[in-house]
């Protein structure tokens, strides 16, 4: 594989950090309810990055820094996001094998997901990923209503009226 640029780099580290803010709070909930609420393979998906990215810092030989980096995160994400992404940008420059395994891991595609409680009228909602790869998937609870509501994977498409 090509190596990295710092571009590149500083974009993984921001999808991956962005990927696990989202996910943090199901983390310190893990129960089966809360996977089956975020769906199960983006749950297992999620879980291997952070596991792959714990396991990562736990080898830098820092006196533990990465790893409080991480556990700061998990506690509170919002707060701790910059400094997360910047620690893990300085371990992509430094090993471009956690790169390349960051980037495949990733690399299954974004996920889009909406779901949507019982009686909820959803109208004029639109999800488009340019990307070309990912997932997409919206739900309605009982007597959910949708009108004009689409999902597109590829070249942006104007919505149909």
């Amino acid at each position: 594989m090509d190596p990295f640029t710092l571009t590149a780099l500083t974009a993984l580290a921001s999808q991956v950090v962005g990927i696990l803010a989202h996910l943090m709070p199901f983390f310190n909930k893990a129960t089966d309810a809360v996977a089956s609420k975020v769906g199960e393979d983006v749950y297992e998906q999620g879980k291997h990055l952070y596991d792959v990215i714990h396991a990562r810092f736990a080898k830098e030989a820092d006196d533990g820094k990465a790893s409080k980096v991480l556990q700061n995160f998990a506690e509170d994400p919002k707060e701790y996001l910059p400094n997360l992404e910047n620690k893990l940008l300085l371990l992509l420059q430094a090993d471009p094998n956690f790169a390349t395994t960051l980037s495949q891991i990733i690399k299954t595609g974004p996920l889009q997901e909406m779901n949507f409680g019982d009686e909820a009228s959803v109208e004029d909602v639109h999800q488009d990923n340019e990307l070309g790869q990912g997932t997409q998937r919206m739900a309605g609870g009982e007597r959910a209503t949708f009108k004009n509501v689409s999902q597109n994977i590829g070249p942006k498409k104007e919505p149909r009226k």
